[in-house]
């Protein structure tokens, strides 16, 4: 404890409460709760401690803390303790944990005539769950969560990808995050793909004041500890004989992304690993070259994870002990609803005859009903392995939503037109059989009744066959630039297909090889998805079919009528990982030093290496 605090009435305080309430909020962790990332009773008891430290930081300065009152410690021990016990004791659970522990958390705070609770001079809101309330230390106060969610207003010409909308969640782990940094601790945040962690981690990191330096490092299967070591020593400076760090009065943030993707070596460890617990155990690492011991100092961890299984492994202890672990739970509606409300209304406002008032709430909550049915009943199975629904899934229908414009979209019924097709190419163009595809439809139409209050039949009219095929595309008015085209629904055949064949025979003309095709609806249909998602920014397809099916053509037309061009890599007899990453060079410096639109084709028959798989996976991920 600070000095001010290490008199016997302080202590004494300390320990009514660590008896009290400890012992059964870690019973109930171990008998009744879930851990994505299991952890021991002493590593919890730390992270508690670590946290309250946090908690106390005031009396570390003699200064303010000679102006505390006795009254306002006791405040500051009790509060700042019972956020600590939450955040610690009950971060490391999932959702369900956290229902049970909340549940038990207030019948201890409540306490009954055999045990009374200790007398808590600071009680927290009756209101909502504990995990909704933030101990301001400052003002010894409890504060909602929604009273600690700034206002946001999205800047005019924000790209899709670069909107992040503060939601109760996001503002409490990244308060939680900066709390712990304030003192040096690490942080590692655990949840499933697609909650926002590392969105969300690198967001705060690059809004920290001048005297922090962020530093971003990917893990992936194929990570070497040698690799992770070199990445961390480029980005050091030497202060003095055998102690390096960044520069003098700043601290490095190193946020390391998929923390638990490396593979396991023959005997169960992972390298990567080590090396960085061998950093925060002993403080450094031997420089390879000269055969010294390399002091590290400054430099504060903070990690994002998946939850393991599949490529993802499980952590030792003797690493993770010196993290706060915090589990990332999905999104509620709630917090889902706040996000897209926010954005759509941004975006509806420049629609002057359409009111944003009767298309935004609709939207919304019929895409969430959408993707809370489908993750629901569609699940994974060994044929449909790609049946995996995140949250990436509901923004990309948004996003297609908003890929419109006021001269294409003129009413409401147009706006829920547009986003029936987005849903579907969302999620109906996953499915692999008719059977799926008709569920699907039916499903669509129940939640286009409840919340559009119109039939499905009625909002799509005739479609572009005049039997209802709905089909999107930005290629029917070959005059204009591709930064000038407009998003607009296909409404007669025969006009797109003369387009599409003006394309292919522009292709056909400067092509070495060119394409012998014969337009008919499959090649369309297939055409407008793969070029609407060409137009997405950081839109990827991964094309599934029986050999024959067309995959590659109609990748190549796509490309050729999105004026992208298409790179794709030659295998020889010799080919080997320095000609690949050589390759990928290539299609960096086009895509990034020369700002070219470049496709990548990349097929089944060209992975001759495993690695290559991960290195396309990383390149998704993080562009790099």
């Amino acid at each position: 404890l600070p000095p001010p605090l290490a008199d016997d009435k302080v202590k004494a305080q300390m320990n009514v409460l660590l008896d009290y309430f400890l012992p059964p909020v870690l019973r109930l962790l171990r008998r009744e709760c879930h851990e994505p990332v299991v952890t021991k009773d002493t590593e919890i008891v730390m992270s508690l401690l670590r946290l309250l430290n946090c908690m106390l930081a005031d009396f570390k300065d003699e200064e303010k803390a000679a102006k505390i009152s006795a009254a306002d410690t006791t405040k500051k021990i009790d509060g700042g303790f019972l956020f600590a016990l939450i955040w610690s004791t009950g971060a490391t659970t999932d959702g369900k944990g956290r229902t049970l522990y909340n549940d038990a958390l207030r019948d201890l705070m409540a306490g009954n005539e055999d045990k009374p609770a200790p007398k808590i001079t600071v009680k927290m809101p009756e209101k909502g769950s504990v995990y909704d309330w933030c101990w301001d230390h400052e003002k010894n106060k409890w504060l909602g969560g929604l009273e600690t969610i700034p206002t946001y207003n999205i800047p005019p010409g924000t790209a899709f990808g670069d909107i992040l909308v503060p939601t109760v969640d996001t503002v409490r782990y990244t308060h939680l995050m900066t709390t712990l940094m304030g003192l040096q601790y690490h942080s590692l945040f655990v949840g499933d793909t697609g909650t926002g962690k590392s969105v969300m981690i690198k967001d705060r990191l690059m809004k920290l004041p001048d005297k922090y330096m962020p530093h971003f490092m990917n893990f992936s299967a194929q990570t070497k500890a040698n690799q992770t070591q070199d990445i961390i020593d480029n980005k050091i400076d030497k202060r003095r004989k055998g102690v390096f760090g960044p520069p003098l009065g700043k601290k490095m943030i190193v946020f390391v992304d998929d923390l638990n993707m490396p593979a396991k070596e023959k005997y169960g460890a992972q390298p990567p690993i080590e090396i960085l617990r061998q950093l925060m155990h002993w403080g450094g690492w031997w420089d390879r070259k000269e055969i010294e011991w390399r002091t590290l100092i400054d430099l504060i961890f903070v990690a994002g994870m998946g939850l393991p299984g599949g490529g993802r492994t499980h952590l030792t202890c003797r690493y993770t002990r010196w993290f706060n672990v915090v589990c990332v739970t999905p999104i509620d509606n709630e917090g889902m609803a706040r996000i897209f409300v926010t954005i759509l209304q941004w975006f509806m406002g420049q629609f002057t005859g359409i009111s944003a008032a009767a298309v935004v709430q609709p939207i919304v909550q019929a895409t969430l009903d959408v993707f809370a049915t489908v993750s629901r009943e569609l699940l994974p199975t060994p044929s449909k392995s790609h049946y995996t629904f995140n949250l990436r899934d509901l923004a990309k229908v948004v996003q297609g939503v908003m890929n419109t414009s006021p001269t294409e979209c003129g009413s409401d019924v147009d706006m829920f037109r547009l986003w029936i097709h987005e849903a579907r190419r969302v999620f109906q163009d996953r499915l692999i059989d008719e059977h799926d595809r008709e569920w699907f439809l039916t499903m669509q139409g129940e939640v286009v009744q409840k919340h559009f209050k119109k039939t499905m039949n009625k909002i799509v009219g005739d479609g572009a066959n005049g039997s209802g095929l709905l089909l999107y595309a930005d290629f029917l008015n070959k005059n204009l630039e591709y930064e000038s085209r407009k998003y607009s629904q296909v409404h007669e055949l025969p006009g797109t297909f003369k387009v599409v064949q003006e394309y292919l025979d522009e292709y056909n003309s400067v092509s070495k090889t060119p394409m012998n095709l014969v337009l008919f609806n499959y090649v369309l249909e297939h055409c407008c998805r793969m070029t609407r998602i060409l137009r997405q920014p950081a839109g990827h397809a991964l094309l599934v079919g029986v050999g024959g099916s067309g995959r590659q053509s109609v990748a190549r037309l796509a490309a050729a009528i999105g004026e992208f061009e298409l790179f794709q890599i030659q295998i020889s007899k010799n080919y080997n990982r320095d000609a690949w990453f050589e390759d990928l060079r290539q299609l960096f410096r086009k895509a990034g030093e020369k700002n070219e639109r470049v496709a990548f084709l990349f097929t089944d028959t060209q992975v001759v290496m495993e690695s290559m798989l991960e290195d396309i996976n990383n390149i998704l991920n993080t562009g790099s």
